[in-house]
């Protein structure tokens, strides 16, 4: 994780909007530490409002590669991550009557594993069902869930793939360009925002038509 990165993240966001932000390394994988990331939120903040699991690796790895060591690690850390994050804030959301959480999953959870690992479009449609499990779950409660389907963004993790490949699936959208980042906070916001107060259990896909292939 780019632990520095999101401390000066923190930091900008401090000096820029003149709010109160605070930035905690997690390993998502490890119970102890999510549960620790969420009791200080609550012991700073009083609450919990919004959770988005964006954690995840993708490895590049093909298929004579894979080992059971390897699958679980990707697995560990894009779903189980953001199961334990959510079995941890759900019980101050719950009290709360309301919360938004979001889940971002990937094109690969319908196209399967385009440059990464194969675990990786396991992970990820994994992420879409547990979305839909927990918005009916807690939808009585004020709370909605939903995902969020990227394609390729101009991000350090699709940097990582091989160029040939990765603009063969770039170029296969319609849209034929990688996604500009603030293209994804847009989405994320829509869905944590008062604009979409009528929808859960929803897949918002932002990936340039990828699945139109």
């Amino acid at each position: 994780a780019d632990i520095t990165g999101a401390e000066a993240a923190a930091e900008d966001l401090n000096d820029r909007l003149q709010a109160d932000v605070m930035g905690v390394a997690t390993d998502v994988a490890d119970a102890s530490q999510v549960e620790a990331m969420v009791e200080q939120t609550v012991d700073r903040f009083g609450r919990i409002d919004i959770l988005v699991n964006n954690a995840g690796i993708a490895p590049v790895v093909e298929w004579p590669e894979v080992t059971e060591d390897n699958w679980h690690r990707v697995l560990d850390i894009n779903l189980n991550g953001a199961l334990l994050c959510i079995l941890s804030v759900l019980p101050v959301m719950r009290r709360q009557k309301a919360g938004r959480i979001v889940n971002i999953s990937s094109v690969g959870a319908f196209l399967g594993s385009v440059c990464a690992h194969p675990a990786y479009g396991v992970s990820k449609a994994g992420l879409i069902a547990m979305t839909k499990s927990l918005a009916k779950a807690y939808a009585a409660e004020g709370i909605l869930v939903n995902a969020i389907a990227p394609g390729s963004f101009d991000t350090p993790l699709a940097a990582a793939f091989g160029k040939e490949q990765l603009q063969e699936f770039i170029q296969a959208a319609p849209l034929k360009r990688q996604g500009d980042p603030r293209e994804l906070a847009d989405a994320v916001y829509y869905l944590v925002s008062d604009l979409s107060t009528y929808v859960t259990g929803s897949t918002l896909h932002v990936n340039g038509g990828s699945l139109l292939i």
